[in-house]
């Protein structure tokens, strides 16, 4: 049985550009912090990244805003509100990296690749190098302002309370950027590689912010965070 439409804790609607939204809220059940981010295209269609369920208002805000059109699914760690996305927006497509499609499809029907999202637009991606899982970076462009968004490959989470936020902090998961070490165990296979793929992206060109799925923004020195980031592995 898959989850049904369910409406976590989260933050208000963050409207960093024109074509770039973002909300932050609870993992149910974890100390852990997600984001969700949105895309709007410029035919005012919506490109939905890590998607989470919000409260009436802001969801109806969204909707409002533009079309859900395409559903990506960063990596198979991340297919929990999938399923009711697409049953809200049937006409939206769920995209997933190809190494992510088999987890994915387990619980919601994959309808491509993120080579389906339409070039030229206000977003690319590029599968990052060095990772395993599909993880991708996507750029964002707002008139010559670059925004990428990472999925799990880099973490921005602050340290939490209680002893989940104890454990998160032992396992070197929060308190500050990092690709962290469930991240080198799960999800990187060549650290070198990795280094030099996030060193590239650093020096895109107008970089104005670092989005990332768990979870704060990178707003101040994006480029010089990001490679620390690369420097640290």
């Amino acid at each position: 049985m898959t989850r049904p439409w369910t409406v976590c804790p989260h933050a208000p609607i963050e409207r960093f550009e024109d074509n770039l939204w973002s909300v932050a809220g609870d993992v149910p059940g974890m100390a852990l912090r997600r984001r969700m981010t949105v895309i709007r295209l410029r035919d005012g269609r919506l490109v939905i990244h890590s998607c989470m369920p919000l409260r009436d208002a802001e969801q109806r805000e969204l909707e409002a805003w533009g079309e859900p059109a395409f559903i990506v699914v960063p990596n198979g760690f991340h297919r929990m509100d999938a399923p009711a996305y697409k049953a809200r927006y049937p006409q939206a497509k769920v995209l997933c990296a190809p190494e992510a499609a088999a987890r994915v499809g387990q619980v919601c029907a994959v309808d491509g690749t993120f080579a389906d999202l339409p070039s030229g637009d206000a977003v690319s991606c590029q599968p990052i190098r060095g990772t395993r899982g599909g993880e991708h970076a996507f750029l964002v462009d707002s008139g010559g302002r670059t925004s990428l968004v990472f999925n799990d490959v880099v973490f921005n989470h602050p340290h939490a309370a209680g002893f989940a936020g104890f454990m998160m902090r032992a396992i070197g998961s929060t308190g500050g950027p990092r690709v962290t070490r469930f991240a080198r165990l799960m999800l990187v296979n060549d650290r070198a590689a990795l280094r030099a793929h996030l060193e590239q992206l650093a020096n895109t060109p107008r970089l104005a912010r670092i989005l990332v799925s768990h979870v704060d923004p990178i707003v101040e020195r994006p480029a010089d965070v990001l490679r620390d980031v690369a420097r640290a592995l």
